[in-house]
This record gives structure tokens, sequence and C-alpha cells, in this order.
């Protein structure tokens, strides 16, 4: 009976290694493919010369800026729409990452509960309200095209695109954001029956309208 078995354990390992070695050839071909058209360098490049802000992105006191890449793209629109698109979002996640990090360090301090005030939460709503906002109506101010020729002979585009947004825009509409909070638990608290639940609602307006305003927009 053990010799049974060592026979079929044995003509599967055999099987299992024939199957590995068959697809072993396809499966390096499809590896040398996908290293080959990351190692492709551009054939060309619009302008000529590579812009200083796609390696250093120029900030300056009074205006921020951001620079958006996209993937290989068949099309040059369709990279410059995602390079775009990119540029937006990191807009929209800095603002997002300032509520939760300068929450979460003024929060402890005004003793609000996180059933009433919760930074992560609050900075997924912030990212929303400037996203539907002020990130639709900016545009890119510049694009940096490279242009790949592929190993089947196609073109594809990869694009950088520069995003400059003045600060006091973006700060506006944050602080609006802010206000409307304040607002909305002020409106809260004066319909709260409970006193202890009325106490932190207040807080929470007092704490949106004042010290998390100058802590974002310091």
């Amino acid at each position: 009976m053990k010799n049974v078995f060592s026979t079929i354990f044995a003509a599967i390992m055999a099987i299992a290694l024939f199957s590995g070695c068959a697809s072993s050839p396809e499966k390096q071909a499809a590896q040398k493919r996908a290293a080959a058209l990351e190692a492709l360098k551009p054939i060309q490049t619009i302008p000529e010369k590579r812009p200083d802000w796609v390696d250093s992105v120029p900030l300056t006191k009074t205006q921020l800026a951001f620079v958006g890449v996209s993937n290989k793209y068949a099309t040059d629109a369709e990279a410059r729409n995602e390079a775009q698109t990119n540029a937006r979002l990191q807009l929209v996640h800095y603002y997002g990452t300032l509520m939760s990090d300068k929450g979460r360090t003024a929060k402890s301090s005004y003793g609000i509960t996180s059933d009433v005030f919760d930074p992560q939460v609050a900075s997924q709503q912030l990212e929303e309200y400037l996203t539907e906002g002020i990130a639709k109506q900016i545009a890119a101010k510049d694009f940096y095209t490279e242009v790949y020729l592929t190993t089947d002979a196609e073109y594809a585009y990869i694009v950088y695109a520069l995003l400059p947004i003045e600060k006091s825009v973006a700060d506006a509409a944050v602080k609006e954001y802010l206000q409307n909070a304040a607002d909305a638990y002020k409106a809260q608290a004066e319909a709260e029956k409970d006193a202890e639940k009325r106490q932190q609602l207040e807080k929470a307006a007092d704490f949106f309208g004042g010290t998390l305003q100058s802590s974002i927009l310091e």
C-alpha cells in the first residue's frame, strides 16, 4: 500500500512540474514584456526641455502648487486628464491631512468626545467639500508630455500637470467649510435637550469656529 501512495505522489509531482515548465516560457515572456514597457525611454518630450517644476514644486508664501502625473495612456488627452485629476486629488488630500492632524492635536485640549467630533470623518468630509467646490474650478497651468513608442509600435503618453492655486482662495474654501460646521453644531446644541450632549455640541461649535480655523489656516 505504501508503494502505491508513493507512486501516486510521484506522478502528481511530475505532472505539476511538467505543467510549471510548460507555462514558464509564457510567464517569462509576459514578465519581459512588462519590464520592457517600464524601461522604455521617451522618443519625444513636449516641451523638449524638462521644466524645473516637474522635479521641484514651486511653492511661495502666497501660492500652493501640486504636480500631478498620469500613467501611460494611448492618447495625450487621456494622460492630460488623469494628470490634472491627480493634482486636484493632491490638493484636497493636503487639506484633508491638515484637518486630521490639527484636529486630532487640538481636540484633546477641548475634551470633545469622538461621537461628536471624529477628526478622520471631518477630514473626509472636508475633502469631499473641496472636491465638489474649488477642485473642479481650478485648472492646470502647464503640462509636460513624454511620448513613448511601445513594443507594439504604438504611441503612449505620460503627462505631468502643474496645478497652482492662490493660498487665499483655498483657505477661503476651507474656512467656509469650518464655519458651516460650526453653525451646524450650534444649531444642534440649541435643539439638544440633554445638558451633557448640548455642552459637547457647544464645545464643537466653538472649536470649529475658532481654534480649528486658526490652527489649519495659520
